[in-house]
């Protein structure tokens, strides 16, 4: 019932009806939250100080403060679980963070545990500073147990499952709006975070035992963790001189059709709205509108089709101007925008968006460069392999059909598989 009510996001429900059952029909007590977390800090004399008590410590859990996005900004600093117990927090700021004993110390430890691991692989790498230590990813697994969630902030986890919770953060001012920063100290921050992966961690890990997934989380997630770190530390390399001649060549081209459209108009327009779109289609044309919006009749592209046959000239030049307007924006300009120092391209892999278990991207979106049309293939040819390598593509062939036949052991599609019939043929 309970896990019933958090998905359907029912947040008092439960606790009304423990109350209206009352504790003597046997219902179990509601998992409410009552300890607020409270971190108290310290901050070693020196870096060999932290590096020793990292050392000393059986379990690092970590929490990391960001100077903006993770993994791709400098970090403020380090927070790190001593006794969770008593809320001691030792904290860490990043000059000590990036001294070669506190990373060799990081690098060394044979058990950390944290929250978005990624970000601190990532940044650890920029440092030639691997973690094999890291033994969970407290999102990562979350998302194991319930990839149909889509909230993994460290406060959500914390209070569906176990009793404590985080602090609201609270601006220092009472009563006055603060738009900016949230007034809540960063390292007292990190500190409660720290203390809040200490307290989920066991919990997590018992959910993941008891759902039969420790030994997938353990051996393919986990590690998975590290190897997308690393792609994104590595990057994908461009032909620069490639996309700025696509860029070129779009920019061209969209002029070119800008012209043909107000041509066919007969008047200057600005094609990009929608406003003078319609006046020009529906009341000076008198063209069949199609779907209203709330702003007016609809210039999708999907009513621009239906309305092709009646304009030609003016509409089929339009929807070009679209598509290869589109590509300009999302990949030319786009992808030239994303082009670090190095000439490479590092985006973000999502490893708990999708709930299928496939990766995500972003920053920019790697997945979804376009392959149906020629212009957008051309993108793809931008993208190239380091001197001495080749790209391999590489696909599974019917993975989801052949996982069927496995689960299913049907006689049908086995037989199918292992003799090498066309399987829809077969079916």
């Amino acid at each position: 019932m309970r896990r019933l009510f958090d998905f359907l996001e029912f947040r008092s429900l439960y606790e009304r009806l423990y109350e209206a059952l009352g504790a003597a029909s046997g219902a179990p007590a509601p998992l409410t939250a009552t300890e607020v977390l409270h971190a108290e800090l310290m901050t070693p004399s020196d870096a060999a100080d932290a590096a020793g008590r990292l050392t000393a410590l059986p379990v690092l859990d970590l929490a990391v403060a960001w100077v903006d996005q993770p993994g791709r900004s400098p970090i403020e600093g380090l927070a790190v679980c001593l006794d969770a117990s008593t809320g001691d927090v030792m904290w860490l700021t990043s000059s000590v963070v990036d001294d070669p004993a506190v990373l060799s110390a990081l690098a060394q430890h044979p058990h950390v545990r944290t929250h978005n691991a990624k970000a601190l692989l990532r940044w650890l790498l920029q440092r030639d500073t691997p973690l094999p230590g890291l033994a969970l990813d407290v999102v990562i697994a979350a998302y194991l147990l319930d990839p149909a969630d889509t909230r993994y902030a460290l406060a959500d986890l914390a209070e569906r499952y176990t009793a404590v919770r985080l602090p609201a953060d609270e601006p220092t001012a009472k009563g006055q709006l603060d738009f900016g920063d949230s007034g809540v100290d960063v390292a007292t921050r990190a500190g409660v975070e720290a203390l809040a992966v200490a307290a989920l961690s066991p919990a997590i890990l018992a959910a993941l035992d008891q759902q039969g997934m420790a030994e997938l989380y353990r051996t393919i997630e986990n590690p998975l963790v590290a190897v997308l770190a690393k792609m994104e530390h590595v990057g994908i390399a461009v032909d620069l001189d490639e996309l700025r001649r696509l860029n070129a060549h779009l920019t061209a081209e969209a002029e070119r059709l800008m012209a043909e459209v107000q041509a066919a108009a007969g008047r200057p327009l600005n094609v990009n709205s929608p406003i003078q779109l319609r006046e020009l289609l529906y009341d000076e044309r008198k063209l069949a509108p199609g779907k209203k919006t709330k702003t007016g009749y609809s210039t999708d592209a999907a009513t621009l089709e239906k309305l092709r046959d009646e304009w030609p000239e003016f509409i089929d030049p339009l929807l070009q101007y679209r598509e290869v307007e589109k590509l300009r924006g999302t990949y030319g300009v786009g992808l030239l925008a994303e082009v670090a120092s190095d000439g490479r391209i590092h985006a973000t892999f999502n490893q708990t968006v999708a709930r299928t278990g496939r990766l995500s991207s972003d920053q920019p979106n790697l997945h979804n460069i376009p392959v149906r049309s020629e212009e957008g293939r051309r993108f793809r040819k931008a993208f190239v392999a380091a001197p001495g390598f080749q790209l391999l593509v590489a696909d599974y062939n019917q993975i989801e059909l052949r996982c069927i036949a496995h689960l299913a052991a049907d006689p049908g599609l086995v037989e199918a598989f292992t003799s090498g019939t066309d399987i829809h043929n077969a079916t």
